[in-house]
């Protein structure tokens, strides 16, 4: 995937994210019970998802697992 195209999918997955994220916070309602609540859950978990995939589409070498030890002073 070119570079220009994996960040246009990467600015769309943040701002879906985002919006969904703003709607189930602030104009979702609230009276949700039972099954709406399970799936304001999932839409609450999509919006995470949606998120880190976007930041990962943007830099997708930022993240690793290894950890580094410092280098000792040169004094």
């Amino acid at each position: 995937m070119h570079l220009v195209w994996r960040r246009v999918c990467a600015v769309a997955a943040l701002l879906l994210g985002v919006t969904l994220g703003l709607w189930i916070a602030f104009g979702a309602p609230h009276e949700w019970e039972g099954a709406l609540g399970l799936l304001r859950l999932a839409l609450g978990m999509t919006t995470l998802a949606l998120i880190i995939g976007g930041v990962r589409l943007m830099f997708p070498g930022a993240a690793q697992n290894t950890i580094s030890t410092p280098e000792p002073l040169d004094l």
